[in-house]
Order: structure tokens, then sequence, then C-alpha cells
């Protein structure tokens, strides 16, 4: 059964919606970090071919992520505001796109390859590993991208539980087969890491049969084609209208991550591989924030098409408290386990250390990042996507990449600071300019003092543990 965005009490919506999507995000994620642990039992070098191969691969699904966004906020807004016939319209037409430009993308990536990794900064003895990881992804990637499309449009009508779910299954058949076709087991070829692609491509092909399943199901591919055909270029500059500042904003990061691995590849392989396996548990920890992020988007959407204003007040302020709290419970999980942790992903010492450095110096700054990510996306579902396209520009541009380059002067750990303080004064600025958004809005929000709202959370949590007690 659907959930229904518009009546449902706010917190209940939410929550219910940012469960099952923070289950099937960490699915998704779990792809590659399954992929990390094994592979890191092939040794150091593999490991770092894996984190050189995951840049472009986080760079062409944030393109696609950055699309899907766009067309949840059409989707989300034509639903609040009950036009059937555009969200059948906008639904088959972002299918298509998908389908057609990660097939281009794919072509020209495989065609690409070497040159792409070489400036990177691959050695000759990690290039042939990266190779062998990346074509066969970019075979696959039309596959998981039309499948996050779909999974992006099935959420904004709505319909949350059953596309998390075929995510989740797919994170078992790549977990199988990733064991199975790396070390040659129940009865397949060993592959060695070639073979952790072949697996994730195999669990992307069940993604995009039970995405279309429930499109299908859910009557969100029944269009009139002439007027669908008639109306495709209207519709297509209205995704790219929306669509184009989100991909801007989605693959940002993933550039991002493309600089900083040529930063540690000037330092030490060993602090690439670091980079790659912290990369992954920070994605995995920050599941819930990215979870509740994702779930505000398509909520807004609606409740802007429905003219519902309070309601979209109320899902901010959720937004905000959450990030912060699981920003500060993610920080403090990272201190007491870090170290444990980076011990099932190598058994190298100086790739353990690197890791463990990482989020000693950088955990803290969670609490910040969780407070940009989730402003983004409130800015997304108010289609303000040039808001969420400018903060995080700035994020990137004027904060992590000139605080990195000087950090790599002092080293490693120089780095990682950079890594930090841009996250830190990431949050500052996005709670900036959310406050300005409130202020523009006559929004209720202006009024709350949010340090205020913080300290009572605090003294509520006392209060009940001193009941209990």
């Amino acid at each position: 059964m659907a959930t229904d965005l518009i009546k449902d009490k706010t917190k209940k919506v939410l929550l219910s919606m940012s469960l099952p999507i923070s289950i099937g995000m960490l699915s998704t994620f779990l792809f590659q970090v399954v992929d990390t642990y094994f592979v890191g039992q092939l040794g150091a070098s593999a490991l770092a071919a894996l984190s050189f191969a995951s840049t472009l691969y986080f760079l062409v699904v944030g393109l696609f992520m950055g699309l899907a966004v766009g067309v949840s906020i059409i989707i989300g807004a034509a639903k609040g505001a009950d036009n059937d016939k555009k969200v059948n319209q906008t639904a088959f037409v972002a299918v298509i796109l998908s389908i057609v430009a990660s097939s281009v993308f794919a072509v020209l990536g495989i065609y690409f390859v070497t040159p792409i990794f070489t400036l990177m900064g691959a050695d000759a003895t990690t290039l042939p590993l990266v190779k062998q990881y990346i074509i066969p992804l970019f075979y696959g990637i039309p596959l998981l991208t039309t499948g996050l499309m779909a999974g992006g449009i099935l959420r904004a009508t709505g319909n949350v539980k059953r596309p998390e779910i075929i995510m989740g299954i797919a994170g078992v058949i790549n977990l199988i087969l990733d064991y199975a076709l790396i070390f040659g087991k129940l009865g397949l070829p060993e592959m060695g890491i070639k073979g952790a692609a072949f697996a994730t491509v195999s669990s992307w092909l069940f993604v995009i049969i039970g995405m279309f399943f429930l499109l299908i199901k859910d009557r969100l591919l029944k269009i009139d084609i002439k007027e669908t055909f008639g109306n495709l270029l209207y519709t297509t500059k209205e995704i790219g209208k929306l669509g184009l500042p989100t991909i801007i904003t989605q693959i940002i990061g993933p550039l991002t991550l493309i600089y900083l691995t040529f930063l540690f590849a000037k330092q030490a392989s060993t602090a690439v591989a670091a980079f790659g396996v912290a990369s992954r548990i920070q994605t995995l920890l920050m599941i819930g924030i990215l979870g509740v992020s994702t779930a505000i988007t398509p909520f807004i959407a609606q409740n802007l098409g429905a003219k519902q204003h309070s309601r979209i007040d109320e899902s901010i302020a959720f937004g905000g408290r959450a990030s912060t709290y699981l920003g500060l419970l993610v920080c403090i999980l990272l201190f007491i386990f870090i170290r444990p942790i980076a011990k099932l992903f190598s058994e190298d010492i100086s790739v353990i250390n690197y890791t463990a450095q990482y989020f000693y110096i950088v955990s803290f700054s969670y609490i910040f990042y969780g407070l940009f990510i989730i402003t983004s996306s409130i800015f997304n579902g108010l289609q303000l996507p040039m808001n969420s396209m400018k903060i995080m520009l700035v994020k990137s541009v004027a904060f992590t990449i000139p605080l990195t380059l000087i950090g790599s002067y002092f080293g490693i750990a120089g780095i990682f600071i950079g890594i930090s303080l841009g996250n830190i004064l990431a949050g500052l600025l996005a709670a900036y300019e959310m406050r300005k958004q409130f202020k523009k809005g006559n929004s209720e929000l202006a009024k709350v003092n949010i340090w205020q709202e913080y300290k009572n959370d605090f003294k509520r949590l006392f209060q009940a543990e001193n009941k209990t007690t």
C-alpha cells in the first residue's frame, strides 16, 4: 500500500519512508562494500585498483541519481496536484532518457578507460586491475542507472517499500556471486577482481527486471502514445530544467572524490586504498542521514504541489534534528570501533592506520555534513535546485579543494584535516542559506531558536532517563 505523503502525519510518513529507503540504499552501497571486503583479500594493489575504479563509477551513478532527483521533483509535485497524466508522461520520458544517456556514457567510458585512469595516477601495476573491474561495470551501467531512475519514480509516487525490497534481494545476490566468482566457489570459475564486477552487474540485472515489474504494476508506464510523443520535447525540457542543477549537484561530489584520489595517489598507493575503504565505511554509516534526505525531497515536492506549507515546515524541522543526532551517533561509533572495522577490509597495516586516522580526524565533521546533505535535499524538494547546486559548488570549490590542496603539503593527515574543515564549513553555510530561505518564505521556522530546541531535546532526554531510574 502506497504511503499518503499529503494526509498522513509528517513524522510518521518520513520515518516510514526513511527506514525502507535506508535499507534499500544500504543494499545498494553494500555492492561496493562487499566488493571492497572480498577484493581486499586479494591484496593492497587490488584494493587500490578498486578505489580508482570506484571514483569513475560513482561519477556516472551520481549523474543519473541527479537526473532521478530532478524527475522525482516533477513527479512528486504532479502527484500532489492529482495530475496522473503528467506523472505517467514524465516517468516514460525519464526511463527512455536514462537508457539512451547511460548507454552513451558506457561506450565513452570503455573507449577512454586507459587515458582516464592514467591521468588519475594509476600506475603500471594498478591499471590492468582497474580495467578488469571497470569495463564489465560499464557494460552493465545502463541496467543500474535505469533501475535507479525507476526507483526514484516509484518513491515519488509513494511506493517506498517494494523498490527497497528489490534492492535488498539484489544485495544478497551480489554477496553470493562475489564470493563465488572472486574465489572460484560453488562450481563457478575463479575470476579475481573481474569476478566482483560480474557479480555486481548480475545483481543489477535483477534490479532492472524488478523495478520495471513495479512500474507496470503501478500503471506508471501507461501512456497515450500520441499525446506523450507530442509533448516529448516539452517534457524533456522540463526534466532538463530541474534535472540539470540536480545532476550538477550530484556529480560535484564524485568529481571531488576523483580529485582527492589524485592527491592521495601522489602520497602513496596504500593511502588510495585506505581512502577507498574509508569512503565505503563512511557511506555505510551515513545511511540513516541519506535515507532521511532521500525521503524528504518527494515529501516536500508533493506537499508543495498540494500547498501544504505547514507540513513542509514540519518535515524541515524533522530533517534538521535527524541529521544532527545521526551525525553525532556516527561520530561516536567511529571513534570506538574504527580500528576493528578497518581490519575487516585489509591486513595491510598502512591501510588500517590511514583508515583509522581518517576517521579520528573527519568523524566529528559528520554532525555538520549531515545538515549539509539534508539542506540540499530540502532545496530540491522546494523546487530550488539552483540553491542546492550553489551550496554544493561552494563546498567543493571554495572549501574542500583548496583546503585539501593546502593540507597535502603537510602529508596525508593534512588532506584529512582539509576534508574535515570542508564538511564543517559546508554545514554552517547550509544552515545560513536555509535560514535565509525561511525569512524569504515567511516560514514560522524563521522564529525558532535552533540552539534552544536542541537544548530542550537534551532536557527531555535526561528527564526521561530520570523517570526510568
